[in-house]
């Protein structure tokens, strides 16, 4: 850990990412308190860290990360909780609507790493961005859930952009009849029309 956080403080990124792989459970308790450092650096380094070797119990600390200051930080904090998804599926859904809460983000990296995290969520992400096509107003937000929608690409998610081939923006309609396309349902969709 010292080694990594030295790589960190640098400012060698290539070196702090092969540490990075290095770190194990054993560093959480370190990695959870870099979260609160006023380094930017620090903060961003910590959230990489657990998402290679965070278990679910760093989920809300890393939930909290959504809201940092730092739109690179908030970014980090996303794609790490698709990570620790992947190991702790549970604790991570729990916090997948405040996720999609950042479909609307200010920052337009942030808000296209959101529509990647939650889409590398599958199914558990399925509801949140839902309640963002159905319930939110920001075009912006609504077209990027349709596009996790697509790549998610489960019948659950088809269940959602069905709902969609008749949206008024043409952005998300197009999504739909992509995605359902894809998957091979939207000639069944014809047909039965």
């Amino acid at each position: 850990m010292t080694t990594f956080l030295a790589a960190v403080d640098a400012d060698v990124d290539e070196r702090a990412e092969q540490l990075a792989f290095q770190l194990t459970a054993d560093d959480e308790v370190a990695l959870l308190a870099l979260l609160a450092s006023p380094s930017l650096d620090r903060r961003w380094w910590a959230l990489r860290g657990l998402a290679l070797c965070g278990a679910a119990r760093t989920v809300p600390a890393v939930a909290d990360r959504l809201a940092d200051v730092d739109s690179s930080v908030r970014a980090a904090a996303l794609l790490t909780l698709a990570h620790l998804h992947q190991r702790g599926p549970a604790a991570v859904t729990a916090q997948l609507d405040r996720a999609a809460e950042c479909l609307k983000d200010d920052d337009g990296m942030v808000r296209q790493v959101a529509a990647e995290a939650l889409a590398m969520c599958g199914d558990d992400a399925v509801q949140p961005l839902a309640s963002i096509l159905f319930q939110q107003t920001h075009e912006g937000a609504r077209t990027r859930a349709a596009g996790a929608l697509r790549k998610i690409a489960t019948m659950k998610a088809a269940g959602v952009l069905y709902a969609l081939l008749n949206d008024p923006n043409h952005l998300v309609r197009a999504y739909a009849y992509e995605g359902l396309d894809d998957m091979g349902l939207l000639e069944t969709v014809l047909v039965t029309l």
